[in-house]
C-alpha cells in the first residue's frame, strides 16, 4: 500500500513571502557567510537540522554533500538526518540544533525562551545569521517537498492538501534552484571514492 505524501510544501503566496524574505536579505547572507560567525561546518548542521524534520530528500542530499566537504563526520551527517542530536555533537552546538529542530517543527514559530537562550549562548550577531540560515533553508525544503507532491500527483497520488496550481508556480519558478542541488550531490556522489 502507498503511503500518502505527507510532507509541508508551500502555497503559491507563502512562497512568494518567503522568497522576497530572502532576496530581500541577500547581502546580509553573504555577510554572514563571509563573517564566518557560524562555521561552515556548523551552519551546515543547522541545515541538515531542519532539512530532516521537512524531510526534504534534495536539500538531505546537497547538504549531506557539504556537510562532508566542511569536514563533518559521514555518522554525524546520518545522525543529524535521522533526527538524533547524539554523542558526535559538542555542547557548542547542541543548542542551536535543538532550536533548528524546534524552529522547523513549529513552522516559523520557536517559544521566546528559547529563541532568548539562543541569544544568550550564542551573541546577537550569531544568532541572527543562525535565524538566516534556518529561514533558508526552509525554503529550499520547501521548495524540493512541493517538486515531490508534484511528481506524486504525475502518478496519480495527490496530496490532499496541495494545488496543481501553486505545485506548478513553485516547480517553475524554482526549477534552476532544483537542478543546481540535484545536479551538485549527483556530482558529489559520482566523485566520492566508494567506502
Amino acid at each position: 500500500m502507498n503511503q500518502a505524501f505527507d510532507k509541508r510544501v508551500y502555497t503559491t503566496g507563502r512562497f512568494l513571502l518567503d522568497a522576497a524574505y530572502i532576496i530581500s536579505r541577500a547581502p546580509r547572507i553573504i555577510e554572514a557567510y563571509y563573517s564566518k560567525r557560524v562555521p561552515w561546518a556548523l551552519a551546515e548542521k543547522i541545515m541538515l537540522a531542519v532539512t530532516a524534520v521537512n524531510d526534504c530528500k534534495h536539500c538531505a542530499r546537497f547538504h549531506g554533500a557539504l556537510a562532508q566537504l566542511s569536514g563533518v563526520e559521514a555518522e554525524e551527517i546520518k545522525g543529524l538526518l535521522q533526527m538524533e542530536i547524539g554523542a558526535q555533537v559538542n555542547d557548542n552546538e547542541r543548542p542551536v540544533l535543538q532550536f533548528a529542530q524546534e524552529y522547523a517543527q513549529t513552522e516559523g514559530k520557536p517559544t521566546q525562551a528559547n529563541l532568548q537562550e539562543l541569544k544568550r549562548f550564542y551573541g546577537e550577531a550569531a544568532t541572527r545569521d543562525i535565524l538566516l540560515y534556518i529561514r533558508m533553508i526552509n525554503v529550499g525544503n520547501l521548495i524540493g517537498n512541493t517538486f515531490d507532491s508534484l511528481l506524486e500527483r504525475l502518478k496519480g497520488r495527490p496530496a490532499t492538501y496541495s494545488r496543481l496550481f501553486d505545485e506548478l508556480v513553485i516547480v517553475i519558478t524554482s526549477s534552476p534552484f532544483l537542478v543546481f542541488i540535484n545536479g551538485f550531490a549527483a556530482w558529489h556522489a559520482f566523485r566520492r571514492p566508494p567506502t
